[in-house]
């Protein structure tokens, strides 16, 4: 995904239009930086959501900390992932063809590289069988809720690939948008109709294949974020939209942390329910609270990104001296948001390393390391690849520069 800016003096500029009115870009843009820092912001709040179980079962953490987290973190990145999906035209191949090789295709074959990679590293690590790992490879083809371990949170490419198709086939048969958004309404209501989907089983797992009933929930995060951003785009992160969304959120979670009330999201294993003063929720309230209480705490979360990407624009050098802390967390965050995938395969793998090894105990210190250990990794493989493309960029030119010189003779 590709997040671009103008040069001139707007909060965001991609177009968001459809297909038929959307013009070729004259030069490659540069990325919002603030939406990288909100993806940053996210991925570090997965790594915290899933270091967090021990130490709640531990009773050293509250609970409210964990299920507050898991309100936003997941949804956010689908939100996002709305915001730049396009309609194209379903009978032209051609567009197509386009569409699965930029958009499904290089998500599909990290899925397996890295689920490979993953499972091999489980073997060696927790001393597993051969027959137990050419099971487990098996499952990576099923997908759902067979996968665990350090594969458990591959539930996200599956539903991100399953949803951006279905997404993109709905926008593009339905141009009317307020119709785009009543589906987003029915696929929230029908995501929290049922308790568990029964109609599938494998390896001895009530599981749809690649988690196809979560992915209705993520297709109703990503309608919502491309019409989010279609309509509001120059406003997500306005004070008078971050303000109210803040204030909202704090009074959600005051509620949360006085046990007045309580709402559970937890996508994955789809664990949703809610209560206020220990009366359950009902249906309709269940799904306002799932389509609503995740959109406002993005909102809180893309202004608070908004505000730590300012400072960077402050290039002075006594400006810069000041502001060091604040831009150093800027940037950082902001490398995270362009290295979601990378973090998202491995922080679980290290986790258990760091808890197999006994490495540290401290938290904080665990999800620093679960995070900055593959993002070092992703910037070191991405610096390869340019390298890379360098070389054979210039190995091509003097191809073509002798071409040429022969051509002469």
């Amino acid at each position: 995904m590709n997040f671009t800016q103008d040069s001139k003096p707007q909060y965001l500029s991609a177009n968001n239009d459809d297909e038929s009115n959307q013009q070729p870009a004259p030069h490659k843009r540069r990325r919002i930086v603030w939406l990288d820092i909100a993806k940053g912001i996210g991925m570090v709040a997965v790594v915290c959501g899933h270091n967090l179980l021990p130490y709640v079962e531990l009773g050293q953490v509250d609970r409210y900390w964990y299920n507050f987290i898991y309100w936003w973190h997941m949804p956010l990145f689908f939100l996002i992932s709305g915001f730049f999906l396009r309609s194209i035209n379903l009978v032209d191949i051609e567009r197509v063809t386009v569409f699965f090789k930029k958009k499904v295709l290089p998500i599909l074959r990290s899925y397996f590289v890295a689920g490979l990679l993953l499972i091999i590293a489980y073997k060696f690590i927790h001393n597993k069988s051969i027959t137990y790992s050419l099971v487990y490879v098996l499952k990576l083809f099923y997908g759902g809720k067979t996968l665990g371990h350090y594969t458990t949170i591959f539930w996200y490419p599956e539903t991100y690939i399953l949803g951006i198709i279905g997404t993109t086939v709905i926008i593009s048969l339905i141009r009317f948008k307020p119709l785009q958004l009543v589906i987003a309404a029915y696929f929230i209501y029908w995501s929290t109709s049922y308790v568990q989907e029964t109609k599938f089983q494998f390896l001895g797992v009530v599981t749809a294949p690649w988690d196809m009933d979560i992915a209705v929930l993520v297709m109703a995060y990503m309608l919502i974020g491309y019409n989010l951003f279609y309509f509001c785009k120059h406003y997500l992160v306005k004070w008078y939209v971050f303000l109210p969304s803040a204030v909202a959120v704090y009074w959600l979670f005051v509620q949360l942390k006085t046990e007045k009330f309580s709402f559970i999201l937890f996508m994955r294993s789809h664990q949703i329910t809610a209560s206020f003063d220990k009366v359950p929720a009902t249906h309709i309230q269940l799904a306002l609270m799932v389509g609503i209480i995740p959109i406002l705490c993005c909102l809180a979360v893309f202004g608070i990104s908004r505000m730590i990407a300012f400072p960077l624009k402050f290039t002075h050098s006594a400006a810069k001296v000041v502001l060091f802390p604040v831009q150093l967390i800027a940037r950082i965050l902001s490398l995270a948001g362009k290295h979601t995938l990378i973090i998202m395969y491995m922080h679980k793998m290290i986790l258990d390393i760091l808890r197999t090894t006994q490495a540290t105990s401290l938290f904080w210190m665990q999800v620093f390391i679960a995070t900055a250990v593959p993002l070092l990794i992703g910037i070191a493989f991405k610096q390869w690849q340019r390298l890379r493309a360098h070389e054979w960029q210039g190995f091509y030119k003097s191809l073509k520069a002798k071409q040429q010189e022969n051509d002469k003779w």
